[in-house]
């Protein structure tokens, strides 16, 4: 191959000027693909246009300003909306379980959880006080955290136990006062 012709097909491959291709091979010992890779890493390879054959009508392209506003009004949007998918989707890996006796009565996503205590937070503190009461204890799973928020949901358990224990009562009645009460006066 000539000296012509690898310019021409350094041009046809590169898409840069005759002069660009002549000089990058000159440069190059008239190597082709050192040539190509040197324009590269200086970075002064243009883009080409791709080539393809279509049947379909060509569709307007729209401006550049039109693109960059609609995708930062779009982006906006996106990032709510995937950073709340995100959201929903770790409150589903992580499950409130309620426990009585360490048999498990109900596991729920936290995200219900999280959803009930918006809407009813006085009902929910009141059912969760009640079901502590009665011996049920709450624990949390599929968190990284879980020995931390476990251990704070035993000791309110542990503290719940000791206001409600039965303690015992001792009934202490003095005979001497039942037999000494007060005298009636017969008429």
């Amino acid at each position: 191959m000539d000296h012509l012709e690898m310019v021409e097909k350094l041009r046809e491959k590169a898409n840069v000027s005759y002069e660009e291709a002549n000089d990058a091979l000159e440069a190059c010992d008239w190597d082709l693909l050192d040539a190509l890779l040197m324009l590269e890493s200086e970075g002064r390879l243009h883009e080409m246009e791709e080539a393809a054959y279509s049947t379909r009508a060509k569709q307007p392209q729209k401006s550049t300003q039109t693109k960059a506003r609609k995708a930062k009004g779009n982006g906006l949007l996106a990032s709510l909306l995937k950073g709340a998918a995100s959201l929903i989707k770790k409150g589903n890996a992580v499950s409130v379980q309620i426990k009585k006796n360490e048999e498990i009565r109900l596991s729920l996503p936290l995200t219900v959880v999280v959803i009930a205590l918006i809407f009813m937070f006085w009902w929910m503190l009141i059912a969760v006080a009640v079901s502590m009461i009665f011996g049920y204890r709450y624990s949390i799973k599929g968190l990284s955290i879980d020995e931390s928020v476990n251990n704070a949901m035993d000791k309110a358990g542990e503290f719940v136990d000791n206001v409600v224990k039965p303690c015992d009562v001792k009934i202490v009645v003095n005979h001497d006062d039942d037999e000494s009460g007060p005298e009636k006066e017969e008429e």
